[in-house]
């Protein structure tokens, strides 16, 4: 089915269209003359309502999509003009007839017929000036059997046509963008809207063919029969509670203290709300609490407030809608079908107007992370692997009632990556699994907004800290990429990571040590101390547990040539120097390190440029062999070559 929809009145005088108006510029006015409507016609989809995009000035050729179809564009006559012969455009006037003659020529009969039916037509002929907008015959035909039987009932019908009618001239161009407008029924009124899209809305309802001017006023086209009922003088919260199916939401409003705000906004509301069937939907723990406690409550209503009427006609193309909530948008979206969602559901429009705002009750929730606890939050994150575990450990009720907790859980892929025989051990002795999970888990809720480079916090695990970095906007627990994630349990927060956590069991200085090929690191580092009784621990060099370490191997200092090699190892000031070139006082996980990046690094002697270059990790000339060796005491990298100090470099 093809609908037709007039989208702007052109009405140039014959000096614009043959004058000196960007003469060389608009051949298309040459073609199509003054009075020509630009008409774009919109594939309606299962017979539901369409929406149309009015063209400005000059004339747009291009094929515009609705909903992800395209639209078609022609022309046509302009209301109230006829063509000429030998003369183009529109330039023949026609004789002014009355809004109800208007309705008709515009193919309205339906709705003349109503009035004639109902005894409405002399008065709507002769007095004036009235604003109709008048349904297509189309919109008759779609009414349900409930609205056909109250359009035969003499007193309902005449509500719902004299709904139709506001007893004023409204052309469309003179009216804000959200007013309401008084109609001959009585007390009621009409809600006009304008869009960025340029559609243009009464109650929500598409004009399709707008400001038709008559003798005694003005006619829109519009693609439904506008209800009285839909409308009510109750304010926001009255209507929500005279709603049966509305009870779980009102009860919230309560909870939050909102339900005396939402009486008298200071701005016009859309309001989404859930119903009972769709509330009842959520675990009954996570709605218990959510309903006693005040914060939850407000934190799920701000989310389904949006500080603009919304009309769904009005959608056509992916949009963006802030809420109440901080940053928190929902995003609208329409299919082929012309069916609009919000957060990919479904809506239908059961909606109900008042002069503060448009209420639509939804089958499902706009959001559902108010309330929920860390293990529920981990559930709905896919980490099923993790939640096994802390099954296995004893530890679900834990998740679920201790306040003020973050958990670090690995993927499900990060599970995979472990060895099968440690997977084994966590998986059937609870202990393990229990010491595995402890060092996941840390003891206050860390999010994005208080996390620090440097910063430490307690884990579950006894004596065990742990260590947070920060490069840039990426961050990290134990050398480890934090993903940080929104949403947020009632008792804590839930970040994801690409690998498992294993508490360090080894210093910087054992792992030296042990390793041969870190042999002349560690002459160098005797050198250095010399024969200090307190050993490592004297120097400066071991302080701290935030620490990177970039560790030469011995092929690096080999690299120098003998002869180099023994007068470095005869001048402990200089070798002090270089050794002071490979520590910096942050850990910095190669995790952090981003793509085609320099970051200049502070060292304990100069200013040092760490990069990745297409996943070749480099600090100055010297790339990075190994990454990420978590010790008690620092991240330790090793490097191919010694980093020197530039001063150095440059003086050789």
């Amino acid at each position: 089915m093809i609908v037709t929809i007039v989208l702007t009145s052109l009405m140039l005088t014959y000096d614009v269209v043959y004058g000196n108006y960007h003469h060389n510029r608009n051949t298309t006015l040459h073609k199509y003359g003054p009075n020509v409507c630009t008409v774009e016609e919109v594939p309606s989809g299962n017979g539901g309502a369409t929406s149309h995009r009015e063209r400005g000035w000059p004339i747009d050729d291009r094929q515009h999509r609705t909903c992800g179809q395209n639209t078609i564009v022609r022309y046509e006559c302009c209301l109230g003009f006829k063509s000429m012969y030998g003369c183009p455009g529109c330039t023949g006037v026609k004789p002014t007839k009355n809004v109800l003659e208007t309705a008709q020529e515009l193919g309205a009969r339906e709705f003349v017929r109503y009035i004639r039916h109902h005894g409405l037509y002399d008065s709507l002929t002769s007095g004036g000036p009235y604003t109709i907008f008048v349904p297509t015959d189309e919109a008759f035909s779609k009414m349900d059997n409930a609205f056909r039987s109250a359009m035969e009932s003499y007193e309902s019908a005449i509500e719902i046509l004299r709904y139709h009618v506001v007893p004023l001239r409204i052309v469309t161009q003179n009216v804000s963008s959200d007013e309401m407008l008084n109609t001959l029924n009585d007390g009621l009124q009409l809600r006009f809207n304008k869009y960025s899209t340029k559609i243009e809305t009464i109650n929500c309802v598409t004009i399709m063919r707008k400001n038709r001017i008559a003798q005694n006023g003005v006619v829109h086209l519009i693609n439904s029969v506008l209800s009285p009922y839909t409308y009510s003088n109750r304010n926001l919260v009255q209507i929500i509670n005279q709603n049966q199916d509305l009870t779980i939401f009102s009860k919230m409003l309560e909870v939050s203290r909102m339900h005396q705000s939402l009486k008298e906004p200071f701005q016009t509301l859309t309001v989404m709300v859930p119903t009972d069937m769709a509330l009842q939907r959520f675990p009954q723990n996570q709605l218990r609490r959510i309903l006693n406690d005040e914060t939850l409550s407000k934190a799920f209503v701000l989310k389904h407030l949006l500080p603009t009427p919304v009309c769904l006609s009005a959608v056509t193309e992916d949009q963006y809608v802030r809420s109440l909530a901080d940053s928190n948008y929902v995003k609208f979206s329409c299919d082929g079908k012309n069916t609009v969602m919000a957060q990919g559901n479904c809506i239908n429009n059961d909606l109900k107007l008042s002069s503060k705002g448009i209420i639509y009750a939804i089958n499902f929730a706009l959001s559902s992370e108010e309330g929920k606890s860390a293990l529920q939050i981990m559930q709905h994150l896919g980490l099923s692997d993790f939640v096994q575990i802390v099954n296995i450990a004893g530890l679900a009720q834990t998740f679920e009632n201790f306040n003020a907790l973050t958990v670090f859980a690995p993927t499900n892929k990060a599970f995979r990556c472990m060895n099968s025989m440690e997977m084994y051990h966590i998986r059937s002795d609870p202990s393990a699994a229990r010491a595995f999970v402890d060092f996941h888990v840390g003891s206050q809720i860390i999010t994005a907004k208080n996390i620090y480079d440097g910063k430490t916090v307690e884990s579950f695990a006894p004596g065990k800290q742990l260590r947070l970095q920060c490069v840039q906007n990426e961050f990290g627990v134990e050398g480890r990429q934090i993903h940080f994630q929104t949403v947020r349990g009632y008792n804590g927060a839930v970040h994801v990571i690409d690998h498992v956590l294993y508490p360090p069991t080894i210093s910087v200085e054992d792992l030296i040590r042990k390793n041969d090929s870190f042999s002349l690191y560690m002459k160098a580092m005797d050198l250095v101390l010399g024969a200090s009784s307190e050993g490592w621990a004297s120097f400066e060099f071991c302080s701290g547990i935030h620490n990177t370490y970039f560790v030469p191997t011995n092929y690096a200092f080999r690299k120098l040539g003998a002869a180099e090699l023994h007068r470095l190892f005869s001048n402990p000031t200089r070798m002090q120097q270089i050794l002071d070139n490979h520590r910096a006082d942050r850990i910095l996980p190669s995790a952090l390190i981003g793509t085609r990046r320099q970051y200049e690094i502070k060292t304990k002697n100069e200013i040092i440029r760490v990069s990745n270059e297409d996943d070749k990790l480099m600090v100055n000339e010297a790339e990075i062999v190994e990454t990420d060796i978590m010790t008690t005491n620092g991240l330790v990298h090793v490097v191919d070559d010694l980093i020197l100090p530039q001063n150095r470099r440059r003086s050789e």
